[in-house]
């Protein structure tokens, strides 16, 4: 058995500790937060032992993997106390704040031969395992565009990132998995509509080698959304993150021509489908993952570079809001 910490307890890291405590691959022997309440209640609630100096646990504890769960903009720094101790850690998405501290991450990650997972936590919602079947099958086949929609209210957790950077990368990453590449060019936009310090509504369009993928974020609508939505030659799916449900739409169509011999498309009802997803809690599933790549030395399924790609997306979207233009990726 794994002996596992979690590094950061904010409401992302609660949730960590939770899942390492109540599974059978792994023991959690250490939290660190410098808040003393909340590493202590945690302590005491998955029974485990606290630290307000994570570099202390990491000597004391000698885990077998972390999970790094703190504000972006202490990831490299933690990170690398990780790695120098030459510990494999999971990092919550992003990879880091800009690029230059992702690349130092895993550079120094390579050089020391430690395994490094980013948190993109809804690669492992089955409801997305189950689209990406239907595209690799040809189920959904052609593809022709994305639509996604990724809204709610402000998180009171989030102090140092926008709405780009903070919940459009998740969907930035999943449209780079559904279609297996990433986009040539990304055209944005964002305001400040109830925070006057970061972004808190955006738009991106994303081209993905004529591939049309339309991102809506925001901390403003009072109800909570998470769907993403496929248009391909021979169907329609829909997707809905939190439900985990998807339903398939196979087009029912034939082309002729009508009576004055002009090209047509003539559609009958579409057959639809609600597949039969077993439904599971994603982070669960990724910790599981992480583990298992730790344990048996497999490749880790979201990899640093794969992080990379997607804070580079997001980053030269944020580039697009303040130029208001296309900028190539």
């Amino acid at each position: 058995m794994l002996k596992v910490a979690v590094i950061g307890l904010g409401n992302m890291g609660w949730h960590h500790a939770r899942n390492y405590f109540e599974t059978s691959e792994a023991e959690l022997v250490a939290v660190s937060d410098i808040n003393p309440e909340v590493c202590q209640k945690a302590a005491e609630k998955f029974r485990t032992r606290p630290y307000l100096n994570y570099q202390e646990m990491l000597s004391k504890e000698k885990p077998d993997a972390v999970s790094i769960v703190v504000p972006t903009s202490l990831h490299k720094k933690v990170a690398l106390d990780c790695i120098h101790a030459h510990i494999p850690i999971l990092i919550e998405k992003p990879i880091a704040g800009t690029l230059e501290e992702g690349d130092e991450i895993s550079e120094t990650a390579d050089k020391n031969n430690v395994p490094i997972m980013i948190g993109h936590i809804e690669r492992f919602n089955p409801a997305v395992l189950a689209l990406k079947e239907l595209i690799v099958t040809q189920k959904l086949d052609q593809v022709t565009s994305i639509l996604v929609r990724r809204v709610g209210i402000y998180p009171s957790q989030i102090k140092d990132a926008n709405v780009i950077i903070d919940i459009a990368v998740h969907d930035i990453d999943i449209c780079n998995y559904l279609l297996d590449g990433k986009p040539t060019s990304v055209h944005s936009k964002a305001g400040k509509a109830l925070n006057s310090e970061r972004a808190d509504f955006a738009t991106l369009y994303l081209d993905y080698h004529g591939i049309e993928v339309f991102i809506q974020v925001n901390w403003i609508t009072p109800v909570k959304i998470r769907e993403l939505n496929v248009t391909a030659v021979n169907g329609y799916a829909e997707l809905n993150y939190l439900t985990q449900k998807l339903k398939l739409y196979e087009s029912n169509y034939e082309r002729t021509f009508d009576s004055f011999g002009d090209f047509v498309v003539k559609f009958g009802n579409p057959n639809i489908k609600e597949l039969n997803i077993k439904n599971a809690e994603p982070l669960k599933q990724e910790l599981i993952s992480f583990l298992d790549c730790v344990k048996n030395g497999k490749k880790m399924l979201v990899t640093a570079q794969e992080g990379l790609i997607a804070l580079d997306i997001a980053l030269k979207a944020i580039k697009s809001c303040e130029k208001n233009q296309i900028v190539e990726v």
